[in-house]
């Protein structure tokens, strides 16, 4: 992100809060300075003053709900304008009144209760606008996600249903080994009910929002995933480099992403003894500290093809994925906040980067601190 982009993302909360506080501050100054009668005070000053303490208040909220910048930004820009376009036209009728020899009084005042109720107004509208661009992108997306969930589906269970078929069919003639035969059936049918596995967590990831982020110990949970390949796979070698304790903020099925990643660089590579070195670090990016979570094998690695599809979100007929787990992962990682990054291995094989917010929690970080002097 340049630095410009940076700025505007950081711009909309302050410009809200430096809005309502400073339109509040006008109208304390004003109740302190001025004898008003209490219909005076109520109408003129009680009434812009909560209006403007709404918008300060609702800063504060945006603040502590970590809202994305670019849609702060958007709510400040509606309160800005709301609170012009009224105050200007309070000015304007000022104006219009002296034409006819009418002079308001207090009328510097009577344009700052303008921009008041304006300010609370475009902050009402931008909310509600944001809210609309996020359920309206929210839907595009899922539609989007649908339609490869479809599409795999539809491809993956008509693909293992004519083996399993064709296999079946063989069983029955004598010149044909039935081991084999029956191993390809069992591997076949192990498939649908990985793929139907997948489907049920992507049913989840799909009705889960943003706002289901867990704070997990990484460690532990990596190491668990870790364990279960190990059973499964005696032949592999996976290595784990973590800190004891390593937390992180994700969605609660981030354990399936993981082992999603970590299976596929066993079941898929070509080696004899397949190798998974699993290791982490911690990067702060735009004042935000993320943990990296790096899985590299020494497989085949995977299809450029197949990466770019991830980037670009979405399938055709042409340029699609080979099934649904490495959707699963970004769209796993994607709801925790998170990334996905595929590189290639030196000298071969891929890497895997989950780059996942860092939790919050005091203890883990200190534990993970003292683990981190021990190891220097």
């Amino acid at each position: 992100m340049d630095t410009s982009a940076l700025v505007k993302e950081r711009l909309g909360v302050p410009i809200i809060i430096g809005l309502g506080g400073a339109l509040s501050l006008v109208h304390v100054w004003h109740a302190v300075g001025e004898e008003e009668d209490l219909l005076t005070f109520a109408l003129g000053i009680g009434g812009p003053l909560l209006l403007t303490g709404g918008v300060l208040l609702g800063g504060v909220w945006l603040w502590n709900r970590d809202t994305d910048g670019r849609h702060a930004l958007r709510i400040g820009a509606w309160s800005w304008l709301g609170a012009a376009l009224v105050a200007g036209g309070a000015a304007l009728l000022i104006l219009y009144q002296q034409q006819y020899g009418v002079t308001m009084d207090e009328q510097l005042f009577v344009v700052i209760d303008g921009a008041s109720g304006g300010a609370f107004t475009g902050f009402i509208v931008g909310v509600y606008d944001v809210r609309q661009r996020q359920a309206e992108a929210r839907a595009t997306e899922l539609t989007r996600q649908l339609t490869i969930l479809n599409r795999v589906l539809r491809h993956d269970i008509r693909t293992n249903a004519n083996i399993i078929q064709g296999n079946a069919n063989l069983l029955t003639s004598d010149a044909v080994d039935t081991d084999e035969k029956a191993d390809a059936i069992k591997r076949q049918a192990t498939d649908l009910v990985e793929l139907g596995e997948q489907a049920r967590d992507i049913e989840r990831v799909l009705i889960d929002g943003e706002s289901d982020r867990d704070e997990r110990d990484l460690s532990s949970l990596v190491e668990t995933c870790c364990e279960q390949v190990r059973q499964d796979h005696p032949s592999a070698e996976v290595d784990v480099s973590l800190p004891p304790t390593l937390t992180v903020a994700a969605h609660p099925l981030l354990d399936s992403a993981v082992a999603n990643v970590v299976e596929n660089a066993v079941e898929h590579n070509d080696k004899p003894t397949p190798r998974v070195e699993i290791e982490s670090a911690v990067v702060s990016r735009d004042g935000t500290d993320f943990v990296d979570l790096r899985i590299a094998d020494n497989g085949p690695g995977i299809d450029e093809a197949e990466v770019e599809v991830l980037k670009r979100g979405y399938e055709t007929d042409l340029e699609h994925t080979s099934g649904l787990g490495l959707w699963l992962v970004s769209w796993i990682v994607a709801r925790s906040g998170g990334e996905v990054r595929f590189d290639e291995n030196d000298p071969e094989g891929s890497v895997v980067t989950l780059r996942l917010r860092r939790g919050t929690d005091p203890v883990a970080h200190a534990s993970e601190s003292n683990a981190a002097g021990a190891a220097a």
